[in-house]
C-alpha cells in the first residue's frame, strides 16, 4: 500500500505533524510506504529522521518541474501540483494522496478497500463548495448537472494505471492553460473538470473541515446551504476519521483561535526551537483568537444579506471575487 504525501520547507512542520497522526492510526505491520513529493530543495532529513521514529517507510521523491508558470493562490506554494505527477513518480496502480494539513483519527488503509474499477479516483464532496457547476462557473458552459458534486483533492484513492491511461496529468495542465482566468482552486478544478461523473464517493468522514473554529465570522456569510447549526458542524468534527485544516489559517501558525480542533492537532506536535521561542502575539501553548483578521477581508454574500469573511478563513473565493482573479499563465516548463 503506497501513501503519498507533498510538501516543502514551508510545510514541513504540517508534514511531521501529519505523520504522527498517521503512526497512531497505523496498525503493526501495515506493509505501508509513504512517498513524500517534495517540490524544492529544502533539506528533509528532519522529516525523514521523524517517520522512523515513528516507525514509518518514507521515502523523499524530488518533483524535477519547473512549476514557476503555474498560477498559485495566497496561502499556497507550488507544493499543491505534486499530486497531478503521482503516475510518474510512483510505480504502483493505486495510491493514496493525502495533504499535510490534516490529522488522522482512523487507520486510512480502510480506504484501500474501496473498489476502483476504472475509476480514476475516490474521495470526499467539498463541505464548502459542494456542486460542481457552482465550483466551476464561468468554465462549464452549462455541460454539469445542477447536482453534480464536487470533490476535495485533499484526501483521494487514486487509480494510478487509470490516470496513465487517460493520460490525466498532461490533460489536467491542459485544462488549467485553456482558462481564461485563474481557477479558484487550481488543480484541484481541473481534476473535477475531466473525471466528473467517473469519481466514487467516500464517506464525508474522510474529509472533515474545522467549521466551527470560525464561529467568530457572522453566520449569514456562509453558503446557505451549511446552515447555521454550530452543534452539527461540531458533532461531524468530533466523529472525523480525518480532519482537514483546509484555508490560510493553519494550526501551526499563530494566530490561531483556541479550540478543540487545536488540541487536536496540537496533540500529535513535537515540540521545535520556534514553538518553545516566546511569541508576544500569543502564548505558544494556548493560542488566542485573533482580534483582527490576517489578511484583508473579502465580501461574501450568503442568506439573505451580506457580510465580512476573513479572506484567512478558507481561501474560497465566490463568483463576486472571480473577476478580481489574475489572468491565465502559460504551461509550466518542463526541465
Amino acid at each position: 500500500m503506497r501513501i503519498a504525501i507533498a510538501f516543502d520547507g514551508q510545510y514541513a512542520s504540517a508534514a511531521r505533524n501529519m505523520l504522527s497522526s498517521l503512526a497512531r492510526c497505523l496498525p503493526p505491520k501495515s506493509g505501508v510506504r509513504i512517498s513524500a513529493l517534495m517540490t524544492d530543495d529544502s533539506p528533509s532529513a528532519d522529516v525523514v529522521e521523524h517517520a522512523m521514529s515513528r516507525g514509518l517507510d518514507l521515502e523523499v521523491v524530488r518533483l524535477r518541474r519547473d512549476l514557476s508558470d503555474l498560477p498559485l493562490l495566497r496561502y499556497l506554494t507550488g507544493a499543491t501540483y505534486a499530486r497531478l505527477f503521482l503516475p510518474e513518480l510512483v510505480p504502483d496502480d493505486v495510491a493514496l494522496y493525502m495533504d499535510v494539513d490534516v490529522v488522522l483519527m482512523r487507520d486510512v488503509t480502510e480506504l484501500f478497500a474501496t473498489d476502483l474499477g476504472d475509476r480514476p479516483l475516490a474521495a470526499v464532496r467539498d463541505m464548502w463548495r459542494p456542486n460542481l457547476h457552482e465550483a466551476l462557473a464561468g468554465g462549464s458552459n452549462g455541460r454539469f448537472a445542477p447536482d453534480a458534486p464536487y470533490f476535495n483533492a485533499g484526501v483521494m484513492l487514486c487509480n494510478l494505471r487509470q490516470w496513465r491511461r487517460e493520460s490525466l496529468t498532461e490533460r489536467a495542465l491542459d485544462w488549467l492553460a485553456s482558462q481564461d482566468q485563474v481557477p479558484v482552486c487550481l488543480e484541484q478544478d481541473a481534476l473535477n473538470a475531466l473525471t466528473h461523473g467517473r469519481w466514487i464517493e467516500l464517506d464525508p468522514r474522510w474529509n472533515v473541515f474545522p467549521m466551527t473554529d470560525f464561529r467568530d465570522i457572522p453566520p449569514e456569510a456562509w453558503p446557505p446551504r451549511l446552515g447555521t447549526e454550530y452543534h452539527a458542524y461540531r458533532d461531524q468534527e468530533r466523529r472525523a476519521f480525518v480532519l482537514h485544516f483546509i484555508g490560510s489559517r493553519k494550526p501551526w501558525r499563530h494566530p490561531y483561535p483556541d479550540t478543540e480542533n487545536l488540541r487536536r492537532y496540537r496533540h500529535f506536535t513535537t515540540p521545535t526551537v520556534e514553538d518553545l521561542t516566546p511569541n508576544p502575539v500569543t502564548s505558544p501553548s494556548r493560542p488566542t483568537s485573533p482580534t483582527v483578521p490576517e489578511t484583508p477581508p473579502l465580501a461574501l454574500t450568503g442568506g439573505g444579506g451580506s457580510a465580512t469573511l476573513p479572506a484567512a478563513v478558507f481561501g474560497y473565493p465566490n463568483r463576486r471575487d472571480q473577476d478580481k482573479r489574475p489572468e491565465r499563465r502559460k504551461r509550466p516548463r518542463f526541465v
